[in-house]
């Protein structure tokens, strides 16, 4: 059997379904209501938590004296080299040595012919013979008086000393044309040869033969600036070359420039080196360069560093926020890193610095 509904039931269903609406909204808005108070506490939580940065241990920083080991680089030279030139104008006639030969001072070691300054010679000395035969024939006559001048005596002396003279000075430059080794040493380099125009005007192209020294070297280092405070004179360094490898000399500063070179920012030292048959001009030495400091270093680990574009910087713990100090690096011992800035041994760091820490940050873990 169907069964009608009459319009009062109708109106009576259409009543109750608004109702329904409302009450259920209702109790949604309870229960969101509720669990809002929760949901903010949960935010304010999470903030809270963000400001504490996670880092990791924090180290003191290190005072102590610093007597570091660094390495920098020198040159072995000759203890005395010299370029030989031409003093007077001349053709070479014979050269008696060649590169590599060993010569003792005096040795020979260039003939010149030079015709032109030998006949000037011959000339002054026929010259200055006959001078001195009329001086002794001037002498024998002033012997009977009045028969001389006492003037004319005078000036027949003047013309001997005058040829005199000279014939020396032209004699010392013939002299020139034998040249000899200034110093016992090795013949480097040789420029020229039998029949070769040379003189005192040729410059740096006039270069005969170089002369050195190896039996006694020069070790000549640029020690940074940073390295070359203390007193330098009498400091013993260890140094190696790579032709013996295996091999370790030693040497003391015997001489210091006592500047630094405006462009280099170092100053050069010298120590004296014997050859020993194993080390020779124009080889390179690694130096083990002793970088001992007056006073107390500050030092802190190399992680520590923050190193950007435009500065260096480590993370100092001020109270419990992070708080930045520019540094400047110094030497190197091990892991630790010499640092120059506002920092105190009192101070307490992170160990492993981080970009991603700001400044006035919460340090979580913080002593």
């Amino acid at each position: 059997m169907i069964s009608h509904a009459t319009p009062r039931s109708m109106r009576m269903r259409r009543a109750a379904v608004p109702c329904a609406l409302v009450l259920t909204l209702t109790a949604c808005g309870t229960a969101d209501d509720a669990a809002a108070p929760q949901s903010a506490g949960a935010t304010a939580s999470t903030a809270a938590a963000s400001t504490a940065t996670a880092v990791s241990p924090f180290t003191s920083v290190e005072s102590r004296p610093l007597d570091a080991i660094v390495t920098v680089q020198g040159e072995l030279q000759p203890y005395r080299a010299v370029d030989l030139h031409a003093r007077v104008a001349g053709y070479v006639r014979e050269v008696s040595v060649d590169r590599g030969s060993r010569v003792r001072r005096g040795d020979v070691l260039v003939a010149m012919d030079a015709p032109e300054l030998l006949q000037q010679r011959s000339e002054a000395e026929a010259r200055l013979a006959a001078s001195r035969q009329m001086a002794t024939r001037m002498r024998a006559a002033a012997a009977t008086p009045g028969a001389v001048a006492p003037a004319e005596l005078e000036a027949v002396e003047a013309t001997v000393e005058a040829d005199e003279a000279r014939v020396a000075a032209l004699r010392e430059l013939a002299s020139y044309l034998t040249v000899r080794a200034p110093f016992d040493g090795v013949i480097a380099t040789r420029h020229v040869h039998p029949g070769a125009l040379v003189g005192p005007n040729s410059g740096s192209d006039g270069v005969m033969l170089r002369l050195e020294d190896h039996e006694r070297l020069r070790l000549v280092v640029a020690v940074p600036e940073r390295y070359a405070g203390g007193s330098l004179l009498g400091r013993e360094s260890a140094f190696r070359v790579s032709a013996w490898p295996g091999e370790r000399f030693s040497a003391r500063v015997t001489r210091a420039s006592g500047s630094v070179d405006a462009r280099t920012r170092a100053m050069l030292v010298e120590m004296d080196v014997a050859a020993e048959g194993k080390l020779a001009p124009g080889m390179f030495a690694d130096v083990a360069w002793s970088a001992a400091r007056r006073g107390a270093s500050l030092l802190v680990p190399a992680s520590a560093l923050v190193e950007t574009s435009t500065r260096t910087y480590v993370v100092k713990l001020s109270g419990d926020t992070a708080a930045f100090v520019d540094v400047e690096r110094g030497l190197v011992e091990g892991d630790l890193v010499e640092v120059f800035g506002a920092l105190s041994p009192t101070d307490t760091i992170l160990r492993r610095g981080n970009e991603e820490i700001a400044p006035g940050s919460r340090l979580r873990g913080a002593p």
